[in-house]
């Protein structure tokens, strides 16, 4: 399984899921800069199907900002991507563990950024109502 995400499950519908992840990165100071259907995007253009997917790019402004002054080229790894998905027996999500992405960054100044993005990204989801942790 994938070690580079904290994934959950919600007992909560797909939609209901977006608006509770949604609302709980906003809380930690996140916005979602983009929201990307992938269900819709390959039916759109590759006329296949596909279960509910969506990726949310969350970025905190404040935080860019600074790890952007510290590593410039750190844009590339931005925005922080929180997946929201029907699996067929539950909603999940999944969020990108920030200090797994970012350890291909060879600059230590970035530490403290990063531990304060991984907190915020854990307190964010543990306040999703009804969001149990998903143990590896």
């Amino acid at each position: 399984m994938a070690t580079y995400t904290n994934r959950y499950r919600v007992d909560a519908s797909f939609e209901e899921t977006i608006e509770a992840v949604t609302a709980a990165l906003g809380d930690e100071g996140f916005g979602v800069l983009a929201d990307i259907d992938i269900q819709g995007a390959f039916r759109t253009k590759l006329d296949e199907e596909f279960g509910q997917y969506r990726i949310l790019g969350a970025c905190n402004p404040a935080l860019a900002y600074d790890a952007l002054g510290e590593e410039f080229e750190l844009g590339a790894l931005l925005p922080c991507n929180v997946v929201v998905y029907d699996d067929g027996d539950a909603t999940g999500v999944s969020v990108v563990d920030p200090t797994q992405l970012f350890s291909v960054v060879d600059n230590d100044d970035l530490e403290p950024l990063v531990a304060d993005v991984a907190s915020r990204l854990e307190t964010a989801l543990a306040a999703v109502p009804d969001a149990e942790p998903i143990e590896e």
